[in-house]
């Protein structure tokens, strides 16, 4: 088979992006509509749509395409990730599906979480992007506080990883204390993303507009399909924007965990 030339395959891109992009409307007014499994299409389309559109950035699309074994790698470790958070959801309470019983939870698992994280990653590029801003990671300096931030960065990552997995597991965590652990990781995260990412105070910025509008994006289909419902926490169930502030919490968990494996796993070997 004759490769096709640059034209046919900027047109052919064009076409893919556009099927996409009515996929992922399309699933989401289906939401709306009430059908109950309409996620796991959005976010994949989700997903494709802006991978494209981010092609020029090597995000998540291209390393799939063009990396595939470090891209496998990669959704392993999403995926694993997943799994345990969302044991830890469902041991504790927090949230449950109300579709997906018995062999069908593989479904979250495989398509859900990991496509879901994809496409989270997806859009900050996107709004990076937009914003004229790219994602290069960078040296930080060999001071005091670098190393300070750094190793404790790495200590609250462990503990709040080790947490997980013991509700995972079905061992009693208390909620507060995972919740408030996960709270100094998300700071200390974004100290040490301020030391080694370039224009960092812009990419504070960008991180929180990526989980406002992709959160709105995400869940308001959901309050009529209800794929997933939420329960009642021990604690921030005041609503902000209409969802539970832990949800909140929960979505800057679901943003900086992939941004975090995706940093170490595929941006560090490229320290410029």
């Amino acid at each position: 088979m004759m490769p096709l030339s640059k034209d046919k395959r900027f047109l052919y891109s064009r076409f893919v992006l556009l099927g996409a992009l009515i996929g992922a409307i399309g699933f989401a007014f289906a939401g709306f509509k009430g059908f109950p499994a309409w996620y796991g299409g959005f976010v994949f389309c989700f997903w494709v749509a802006f991978g494209l559109i981010n092609i020029k950035q090597k995000s998540t699309l291209w390393l799939a395409v063009q990396r595939p074994v470090i891209f496998a790698l990669f959704y392993i470790a999403l995926t694993g990730a997943s799994i345990l958070a969302d044991q830890f959801g469902v041991n504790n309470h927090l949230w449950f599906y109300p579709n997906y019983a018995g062999m069908k939870i593989v479904w979250v698992y495989l398509v859900l979480y990991p496509f879901g994280a994809l496409s989270l990653l997806e859009f900050f590029y996107f709004l990076s992007g937009f914003f004229g801003e790219k994602l290069s990671f960078k040296k930080g300096p060999d001071t005091l506080w670098h190393g300070f931030f750094d190793i404790s960065e790495h200590l609250l990552f462990l503990l709040m990883t080790g947490m997980i997995v013991a509700g995972a597991l079905g061992f009693g965590v208390s909620i507060g204390i995972a919740t408030t652990v996960a709270v100094l990781w998300f700071a200390f995260a974004l100290v040490k993303l301020r030391i080694h990412v370039r224009h960092s105070g812009h990419y504070l910025l960008i991180l929180v507009l990526t989980v406002v509008l992709a959160l709105l994006v995400h869940q308001l289909p959901n309050t009529v399909a209800r794929e997933w419902v939420y329960l009642q926490a021990p604690f921030l169930n005041m609503a902000l924007l209409g969802l539970p502030i832990w949800v909140w919490v929960g979505w800057c968990w679901l943003l900086l965990v992939p941004l975090r494996l995706w940093i170490v796993l595929v941006l560090h070997p490229r320290i410029k």
